[in-house]
């Protein structure tokens, strides 16, 4: 993400973004509010018509309840109430399938209506106080499972004997048909307007279980199902035991909830015109703010490119050919902003004097490498020198003990005139090849030690292409000076044979381990052949001294032989000159 942004015309864009994000925001929130509005539109719609369902069963239940009231508070027998259940029954048009009398065993005594109904009904349906109402519902079924198709109003009454006197309890019930069509509409009644043909409005009576529907006007043209889609949404509604729900649909919105005596009713619409107007109105306006916005944005890349990228790049090319032996040359033009002809013309200022600088620095490293060389060089022959005097010094000595001391001086001070000579011959003044460096000293130190070259010690030399600083040069030379020097003296008396190994190798990134081995017979083993004492030597000293001067440990072994093993850090060498 940071290297995105590293770009000029992606932070040009992102401004621009950001300075525009505010108004888009705010016209982008009103959008969604109006857009919010248009979808929620269908629901409160479908939400009203619930209502009015609701209140229109509620008022006919309140009506069919009163007038139940009234006939049962008059005096009469049951031949006086039937006329009143006929009269009744004449004055709403024949609306109602039944209305009857019934006992207090729930024996239907008398009888009114378009179907008639039970003989006998059941008591625990049945009101318990004197004027009581209960509402219940019939389904299709008459299992209680099925789609209700009526509701039953019922009230608990005191019949009389005709003179005015209580004969005995009973109730009045009236079974009122849910189905809304084919009714004979009565002045100001307000139906018409919900149960219309092809009205954008379709009710439907749901069964307890949401498994079936049925239209509340069957001759309104509506469905006679609703989709499976949203029958299965009502069935989850249903299921979690809510009273009233409210959805969207692809092309509208849906609402399920419960009216008189627990029935449930779906209302589902469809998008009116003006509806299907705003949402696609909102469509176009977000896809036309998307192609204007990625416009400017395009034109504003574009400007930037040719405006500001383009010199930059320019610039950029002509320092990178200067940066690789090249020559700067940058032209001012009238595309160039200002700011970046201020920029072109700092950076010729600045490359004719770093070119004056490095062209000074390039003499005196010159010399300086020389001085170097010349240093390595008069140390190496001055190392040279001293240790001729000290070979010469060694034959005029009688004694051995004597003459091996000086040996092995002479050889010490060889193997630094080794290591001087490496670093002025091969050029690495700062680094030294330690592969090749080793083997030769190994070499060197076998033939001044004086061993003939027949095969009796092999020399086996494991050491890596591994650089490595002057500073851990030196006495890791001392090291294998003084232990391969022990080897050939006493790790192999009476003219063995064996094998000398000498190695040297990266363990890790940080790490180099050292090991010298043979398969002698050991160094004191060896010392005690020889004639001479089994405690440690100068040798043996100056080897525990240059591996803490390493930084490491050294670690003997003197099992079939001798071994030496060192592990220490490496110093991280100097970068060549020419790649700073």
């Amino acid at each position: 993400m940071g290297r995105l942004f590293d770009a000029v015309r992606v932070r040009m864009m992102a401004i621009i973004l950001f300075a525009a994000m505010p108004i888009a925001l705010i016209g982008g929130v009103q959008a969604w509010r109006n857009y919010h509005k248009t979808l929620a539109a269908p629901g409160y719609r479908t939400d009203l018509m619930l209502e009015r369902v609701n209140l229109e069963i509620r008022h006919e239940v309140d009506d069919l309840g009163g007038m139940l009231r009234v006939v049962g508070h008059m005096a009469l027998d049951d031949d006086g109430i039937r006329h009143m259940l006929e009269l009744a029954q004449s004055l709403t048009g024949h609306h109602y399938e039944q209305i009857a009398l019934v006992d207090a065993l729930g024996n239907v005594v008398t009888q009114v209506g378009q179907a008639g109904g039970a003989k006998r009904l059941v008591l625990d349906d049945m009101p318990r106080f004197q004027g009581d109402v209960r509402v219940s519902y019939i389904t299709a079924d008459g299992q209680g499972q099925g789609i209700p198709i009526a509701f039953r109003v019922t009230v608990a009454t005191m019949i009389g004997d005709g003179s005015g006197h209580l004969a005995r309890s009973g109730f009045l019930t009236g079974i009122m048909p849910l189905s809304w069509q084919d009714r004979t509409q009565r002045p100001g009644d307000s139906r018409p307007d919900i149960v219309q043909r092809d009205s954008p409005v379709a009710i439907w009576v749901m069964s307890p279980n949401g498994s079936a529907a049925a239209p509340l006007c069957g001759d309104c043209g509506w469905p006679a199902m609703p989709s499976p889609m949203l029958m299965e949404r009502v069935r989850r509604i249903m299921h979690v035991g809510r009273d009233h729900a409210r959805g969207t649909l692809p092309d509208g919105a849906f609402s399920l909830g419960r009216v008189e005596g627990g029935v449930f009713v779906l209302a589902a619409t469809r998008r009116n015109a003006n509806e299907r107007h705003a949402v696609l109105m909102f469509a176009i306006a977000l896809v036309t703010s998307g192609l204007l916005l990625l416009t400017g944005l395009l034109g504003a890349s574009k400007s930037a490119d040719v405006l500001i990228v383009s010199p930059l790049r320019k610039l950029t090319a002509s320092v990178n050919l200067w940066q690789l032996g090249g020559v700067y040359d940058v032209r001012s033009n009238w595309a160039m902003p200002f700011e970046v002809r201020q920029l072109a013309h700092a950076f010729s200022k600045a490359t004719r004097r770093l070119a004056r600088h490095e062209r000074r620095l390039e003499r005196a490293a010159v010399r300086q490498e020389l001085l170097l060389k010349e240093m390595h060089h008069r140390v190496k022959n001055n190392l040279q020198i001293v240790a001729s005097l000290l070979n010469l010094q060694a034959d005029r000595i009688t004694q051995p003990a004597a003459r091996e001391e000086f040996a092995q001086a002479r050889d010490r001070v060889r193997a630094l005139a080794t290591l001087h000579r490496y670093l002025y011959a091969e050029g690495g003044l700062y680094n030294l090849n330690m592969q090749s460096f080793v083997r030769e000293l190994c070499g060197q130190i076998m033939h001044a030690i004086g061993e003939p070259d027949d095969g009796r010690i092999t020399l086996d030399i494991q050491v890596e292409d591994l650089l490595m600083v002057p500073d851990q040069a030196v006495p890791l030379a001392l090291i294998v000076t003084e232990a391969v020097s022990n080897t050939i003296k006493y790790a192999f008396p009476d003219h063995a044979r064996g094998t000398l190994e000498v190695g040297l190798r990266q363990v890790d990134r940080m790490r180099a381990c050292l090991w010298i081995a043979d398969d002698g017979v050991g160094m004191a083993a060896g010392r005690v052949r020889r004639g001479g004492d089994e405690r440690s030597g100068i040798g043996l000293q100056l080897i525990r001294g240059f591996a803490r001067q390493l930084g490491g440990e050294l670690q003997m072994f003197e099992e079939n032989g001798t071994r030496y093993v060192l592990v220490f850090v490496i110093q991280q060498p100097e970068p060549d000159q020419d790649d700073i």
